[in-house]
């Protein structure tokens, strides 16, 4: 289902969709019928398609929520960049001084930046023509470039002595999905076409039951790994990673055993 300010938007400027566009986009049959039907429940919405396109481009298929990847976009990037050691080639050898109030002006025009890009009277065409994956990628990129300059304010100032040490990419997305997991726990499944929902996936009638099972022993063998991890116990990654593959196995092996 497409929502009724999705269509909206696509029919005003700058993207002036057609009917024949808007067939094409939502599946609807090219044939005359079909076409006809489209128009009649458009014109009941107060909504007339233009006669043409006037811009159309690979953004026009995207009828989901842009949202959705801009935010995995941002989880990339806190995962993979390491901005510590970016923050650390930056720093100059001399004036560091001068270079942190030069970063700080930076990082207050950007901001200042970001405010001017979100006023629709100066991007709300754009906005409009990427259907908010534009803006929203844009946010993204800001965000990156401004946590590197406060990575390296914190070296500067003495605070990023105190930090601990960075766990990797690995362990970080481990946390990640575990907080997505624990936060999914609380819902209440809902019947979906061709099975049941839990715990925020689709899982077929009948073996569904064996993929729930094997699915909450891996959550219990990653929740154990960040147990350890948060307690102080070996914070190094090749630890992590050894300590999650002999959790998983004693996991695995009990859970046969009781088979």
């Amino acid at each position: 289902l497409i929502s009724y300010d999705e269509i909206k938007r696509r029919l005003q400027a700058p993207e002036k969709m057609s009917l024949r566009s808007l067939a094409a986009y939502t599946r609807v049959s090219r044939g005359p019928a079909s076409k006809k039907t489209l128009l009649e429940s458009l014109n009941l919405l107060g909504l007339t398609p233009s006669t043409t396109t006037s811009v159309s481009s690979s953004f026009s298929k995207l009828t989901e929520d842009t949202g959705a990847l801009c935010e995995d976009m941002k989880d990339f990037a806190q995962d993979f960049i390491d901005y510590a050691n970016m923050a650390k080639q930056l720093i100059p050898e001399t004036n560091t001084v001068q270079h942190w109030s030069k970063i700080i002006e930076t990082r207050n025009h950007l901001e200042d930046m970001r405010k001017c890009f979100k006023d629709p009277v100066n991007s709300g065409a754009f906005d409009n023509v990427t259907h908010g994956l534009g803006l929203g990628m844009l946010d993204v990129a800001l965000d990156m470039i401004i946590m590197v300059i406060e990575q390296q304010i914190r070296i500067l100032s003495g605070a990023a002595a105190s930090d601990p040490t960075d766990p990797g990419p690995l362990m970080r997305r481990i946390r990640r999905r575990h907080r997505k997991t624990r936060s999914t726990d609380s819902e209440v499944p809902h019947k979906v076409s061709g099975g049941v929902k839990e715990q925020g996936k689709v899982i077929s009638k009948g073996k569904g039951r064996g993929k729930v099972r094997k699915k909450r022993q891996e959550t219990e063998a990653v929740a154990s790994v960040e147990t350890q991890a948060e307690l102080g116990k070996p914070d190094d990654v090749e630890g992590n990673v050894l300590t999650l593959v002999s959790v998983g196995y004693e996991t695995v092996s009990n859970g046969l055993s009781a088979a």
